[in-house]
């Protein structure tokens, strides 16, 4: 467990999803460790105070007079979000304990918003960015726990329109029609291979899972798929090809590939 100030950027990001909630900190805090007087110009003096672990000997330190004032004034830093408690190797989290997940395309939301001060999780979200924009993406959190709100979630991928290239299509089939001139007898377009090398985006939308899934159905789904922003938007793009097909005599069929459908689960890996 370690003590972290935000100003000085000095987390990276995956450990953003192991930030204890403010009344957890505080409460760490006044139990383990003790708080003196430093210069600000100290490694590791926050505003001009050092937090020090007592490793039990707390109540046998000398009487600090301005102790609680030390102390609130680290609360209120806490509060802020400007100093954490970051608990790492988590195997089980809650809400409650770990207010911050990161989503599968490394995005960091704070599963129960209107339990925290907005400038607390707007302070760790800022600082995420920029530890991001320092050290790159994280892997997206991986938990027993489930987190829900109305921005993040589970869910699957919906297909909301295809694109099919017009233009360039156009030209492709112009081409194609060239090279089936020699077919006698047959009209164009009537065979896959007309349609070959034409392109399309399957463009898909992340949906939360339906209310009509049965309640088991829905536990399965829930705890075994990624966590994404709803409504973020992925694209897939496809050629027309001809591909292996087993349920074809010929063990080949013209297809879109690569494959992928309608309506699209994304589980953990």
């Amino acid at each position: 467990m370690d003590i972290y100030d935000i100003r000085k950027r000095n987390l990276l990001p995956k450990d953003y999803e192991n930030i204890l909630a403010p009344d957890i900190a505080k409460n760490i805090i006044k139990k383990e460790y003790f708080i003196e007087n430093s210069p600000n110009n100290i490694l590791g003096s926050i505003d001009g105070y050092t937090i020090k672990r007592h490793h039990g000997f707390k109540y046998g330190l000398p009487h600090d007079p301005l102790g609680h004032q030390k102390e609130k004034h680290i609360d209120s830093l806490v509060d802020k979000g400007v100093v954490v408690v970051v608990r790492p190797n988590v195997s089980t989290r809650n809400r409650f304990y770990y207010p911050f997940f990161i989503a599968e395309n490394a995005e960091l939301f704070c599963v129960q918003g209107l339990s925290f001060n907005a400038v607390f999780i707007r302070t760790i979200l800022n600082g995420f960015k920029d530890s991001v924009a320092m050290h790159g993406r994280p892997a997206p959190t991986r938990s027993a726990f489930v987190p829900v709100t109305p921005e993040f979630g589970p869910g699957y991928w919906k297909t909301s329109e295809t694109d099919f290239h017009g233009v360039k299509n156009a030209a492709v089939m112009m081409l194609n029609r060239a090279t089936s001139m020699g077919d006698q007898g047959r009209v164009f377009g009537s065979d896959g291979k007309d349609y070959m090398n034409t392109s399309r985006d399957k463009i898909q939308l992340w949906t939360p899972i339906p209310e009509s899934v049965s309640s088991d159905t829905r536990e399965i789904l829930y705890n075994r798929s990624v966590i994404r922003r709803y409504g973020e938007k992925r694209t897939v793009y496809q050629k027309y090809l001809e591909g292996d097909d087993a349920w074809t005599q010929s063990g080949k069929s013209w297809q879109w590939i690569p494959g992928v459908r309608d309506e699209d689960y994304e589980f953990k890996k």
